[in-house]
């Protein structure tokens, strides 16, 4: 097993390793994720399945929330590339904001931006890696997310990571005339490890320093 992503030509950044799955690693952010981070978040598809106001970052405000919150977040260990473990490639990322060590909670966001990668297990198993990082080392014992009712795809690989609904609420959009049906989602150590397959696709192998 390897903790580095191919680098055909030797001259690709590399960054440390946090956790292996069986399909994807979780990584440090570098600056060399800013221009796929950019794409993404200026995608309309994806500005509908994951943004409030559902619209497209521009470039500038991309920039800008890669460098003074991306990279300040995975710094800390709250914010982590996601790469597929076969080719290496950099397909999305993860964080966790909102820890309250009071209330022992955090809100869980993931772009899976990387539109061939979607439907194939990554975000899932994605999710499952952070929720094990998370748990092992911020002090949190309910991890939670909010998601848009629209956003099938993503309430399916949640419920099988093992999120459960606590809450549901409808949220206006500024400036439109639309309407958010937006579930809120919790998953614990308990019904993280209660849904973890035994084997094959979709389980965590190892975690590193």
């Amino acid at each position: 097993m390897t903790d580095r992503p191919p680098s055909p030509n030797g001259a690709t950044p590399v960054a440390p390793l946090v956790r292996a799955g069986r399909l994807v690693d979780l990584r440090l952010h570098i600056e060399a994720n800013r221009e796929s981070f950019i794409r993404w978040y200026a995608d309309a598809e994806i500005a509908q399945l994951l943004r409030h106001d559902l619209e497209p970052l521009s470039r500038r405000e991309s920039v800008s929330y890669f460098t003074h919150i991306i990279m300040p977040l995975s710094g800390r260990g709250h914010c982590w590339a996601i790469h597929r473990r076969d080719t290496g490639q950099l397909i999305g990322t993860a964080a966790v904001t909102d820890v309250n060590a009071v209330r022992e909670t955090c809100l869980y966001r993931i772009v899976i931006g990387e539109k061939d990668a979607w439907g194939h297990g990554f975000g899932t198993e994605a999710t499952r890696l952070v929720a094990l990082e998370v748990f092992a080392t911020l002090p949190v014992r309910r991890f939670r997310l909010e998601v848009f009712a629209h956003n099938e795809r993503a309430c399916r690989a949640y419920q099988r990571v093992g999120f459960r609904a606590y809450d549901r609420y409808d949220e206006r959009v500024p400036g439109k005339n639309v309407t958010l049906d937006i579930i809120a989602m919790e998953l614990t150590p308990e019904l993280l490890a209660s849904n973890m397959p035994e084997h094959g696709e979709g389980m965590p192998i190892s975690a590193t320093e």
